[in-house]
């Protein structure tokens, strides 16, 4: 395929799945705005229908310790939605998992936030030594979501002490306003833990006795329709603008910026700045921008001249590197070598990809189904 970059946002051809239509406008950047349209509510409509939503978690969780929980990570959106949650009186319990590359940036804002709002918090360490032994494999794998390691025991940590709490609701802080586009090509799923496993299996030396592993079950079925727990999105019922949030966060909570979406994280920042677009050829912040570019919070012209700046300056590459080839014991002569094998897929190791797709078949005529009956009913 010959390069092409879309002509609305910044997105291109590094994506191999991208498509165009006949006004040069890619697949991305026109099912994002579709999205924005339905979804994210803003005004007076989003903030009603906020003030509606928080009021049906306050009065449920009534005779709980908390109304709801939240996993925080020291970034902009997690810190945000703990504010806006807090300005509106919930009571909630949040969840920071270390899992061995916090900056300490990212520590000071965790604590910082939870103490000057006066919110609970629980920081769980996962095992260092299982952690860098699978973020080794992962390495050693050659996969496009490296971060895998560390977002499934975000997510398992944060789901078990929902379950260990009996809470209901966990408010998350993805938002239309910064995260409507990202390429399926560029990562894999986090809760694939049949994938997790096998990579582990290949690359991996230690046994996982106190990594938290999410089970199919757990997720698709336990947590979903048993345990009923429900997953909010707040910050797409107010006018989320990422600059303005910063500037607030500075100002009440003594926040400071990391320099990069999801750089909270040492390794990450090295992964997306680094690992990604000298491997395979991904910059995200293609999406992350063109997410910005829809949203009306940049123009097309100021994501270019962003991506014309470097990733990394020489110096702080070097750091990083050795931060990381550190924290899991290789040398940078290994270093080095793995980076120049050619990259692999997350399929050429097993998957869930097969049986998620039976299911979403069947949810889907499930709806459908239901839809149906429903018509059915009000015209009799």
């Amino acid at each position: 395929m010959n390069f092409q970059i879309c002509n609305r946002c910044v997105m291109d051809t590094t994506d191999p799945l991208i498509t165009f239509d006949n006004n040069g406008y890619c697949n991305h950047c026109s099912s994002a705005i579709s999205n924005i349209e339905k979804y994210w509510l803003r005004g007076r409509n989003g903030k009603v229908k906020l003030e509606q939503l928080f009021k049906k978690i306050k009065v449920e969780g009534i005779n709980n310790k908390y109304d709801c929980i939240i996993g925080l990570s020291g970034g902009i959106d997690s810190s945000y939605l703990a504010y806006l949650a807090s300005q509106y009186g919930l009571r909630m319990l949040a969840v920071h998992v270390d899992a061995g590359f916090n900056s300490k940036i990212a520590d000071n804002n965790v604590k910082n936030l939870c103490q000057k709002l006066s919110i609970d918090l629980v920081v769980e360490n996962v095992d260092f030594n299982e952690m860098m032994d699978l973020q080794r494999a992962y390495f050693f794998a050659g996969v496009p979501n490296e971060d895998i390691p560390q977002d499934h025991a975000f997510f398992t940590v944060l789901y078990s002490y929902a379950e260990k709490n009996k809470i209901k609701y966990v408010i998350n802080g993805f938002n239309l306003a910064t995260e409507s586009i990202l390429p399926t090509a560029w990562g894999h799923d986090a809760y694939d833990t049949r994938n997790i496993k096998d990579i582990h299996k290949k690359f991996g030396s230690k046994l996982l006795k106190n990594y938290k592993l999410m089970s199919f079950y757990n997720w698709y079925i336990k947590y979903r329709f048993l345990k009923k727990i429900i997953i909010l999105k707040p910050l797409n019922y107010i006018d989320y603008n990422k600059e303005e949030a910063i500037k607030i966060l500075e100002k009440e909570v003594g926040w400071q910026y990391y320099g990069g979406k999801h750089y909270e994280s040492r390794f990450t920042k090295l992964f997306q700045a680094h690992i990604l677009p000298v491997k395979f050829g991904y910059d995200k912040r293609k999406a992350h921008l063109s997410s910005l570019i829809v949203a009306g919070q940049i123009t097309r012209e100021e994501a270019i001249k962003e991506l014309n700046k470097p990733l990394y300056e020489i110096q702080e590459l070097e750091e990083d590197i050795i931060y990381f080839i550190n924290k899991i014991d290789i040398t940078r002569e290994e270093f080095d070598e793995i980076m120049n094998r050619p990259p692999r897929n997350h399929e050429d190791f097993k998957t869930n990809t097969t049986i998620l797709n039976v299911l979403r078949r069947i949810y889907s005529c499930y709806k459908k189904l239901v839809s149906l009956n429903t018509r059915i009913r009000v015209k009799v």
